[in-house]
């Protein structure tokens, strides 16, 4: 099984051309950019992927754009190859190299990756963003609360915190400066990730120790040097803490009384998951009209 996995981009200025193919095409940054790679994908979830990778050499000095083909079998992809006039390129590989260079029949080059169960599925990584056309999988069953209402508030909030962060993602790839503001979440793209990510815990905290349910234990947010790369796995974590408290609470009990909220307002139970549900969507409100300025 072989299929094109990748087209891999030569660019001289990472950011400028994140910056332009996201936009070109919808897509976004597949994982965390790198100084000199990163790879896009589509917004919908299909599609080729798109890899910048940075280079030296001006477009018209050389070959700068090559395709990454993913095999199951590497080994043998690349026999077959050369049996139909490919042939293997002198190469300096590092260590651990997954991939065989080779040159059509033409002299075009192009990577044979050793992709695995990857090379079989032509979707293998769906783009954070593409989670939200369909709800979040896993869904609790539609009998699984009591109260249809927090389900539905539960589902929605993880629907937005997961397009906050493929967002940010991107905003934070194309460069495009935050607003000069006092507002203290606003400081840098990583403040911003790490206030959004510890409303999400802080917000059920509250209402679990309002309702007296046991202490759902959300862990710390991670401290603003490391947010950006742990930002995956903690959303994973809270969002996994969010599925159970809220299940066997009576309907009754999300609008019988006001409580006191970490910043001073009256808050019923159920204004305080609206309001988880409408944070992320601001935030991600706010970035949004950052990148459409021209």
């Amino acid at each position: 099984m072989l299929r094109i996995g990748s087209i891999v981009w030569g660019v001289r200025d990472i950011r400028a051309a994140v910056r332009f193919w996201t936009r070109a095409l919808d897509y976004l940054p597949r994982d965390e950019p790198e100084d000199d790679w990163v790879r896009l994908e589509p917004t919908a979830g299909t599609g080729v992927q798109l890899a910048l990778q940075r280079v030296k050499a001006e477009a018209a000095a050389r070959r700068r754009h090559h395709l990454d083909l993913y095999a199951f079998d590497q080994a043998a992809e690349v026999v077959r190859l050369e049996s139909l006039g490919a042939r293997r390129v002198q190469w300096r590989y590092g260590p651990g190299a997954d991939y065989v260079v080779m040159a059509d029949p033409d002299g075009n080059y192009f990577c044979v990756i050793a992709a695995g169960e990857a090379a079989t599925d032509p979707d293998p990584r769906l783009s954070a963003r593409a989670l939200l056309a369909p709800l979040p999988v896993n869904l609790p069953s539609e009998d699984a609360f009591v109260y249809r209402g927090a389900r539905a508030l539960t589902i929605l909030h993880e629907r937005h915190l997961r397009e906050f962060l493929a967002l940010w993602r991107e905003a934070r790839a194309s460069g495009v400066p935050l607003p000069d503001t006092s507002d203290e979440a606003y400081a840098s793209y990583d403040a911003l990730l790490r206030h959004v990510l510890r409303a999400a815990g802080r917000y059920l905290i509250w209402m679990c120790r309002n309702l007296e349910l046991p202490d759902p234990a959300v862990h710390e947010v991670p401290p603003v040097e490391t947010i950006a790369s742990e930002a995956a796995d903690y959303l994973d974590h809270v969002l996994e803490r969010w599925r159970e408290p809220l299940r066997h609470v009576q309907e009754a009990l999300f609008e019988d009384r006001g409580h006191t909220s970490n910043w001073g307002a009256q808050l019923t139970i159920e204004s305080m998951l609206e309001h988880a549900v409408m944070h992320p969507i601001r935030h991600t409100f706010h970035l949004q009209e950052l990148l459409s300025r021209p």
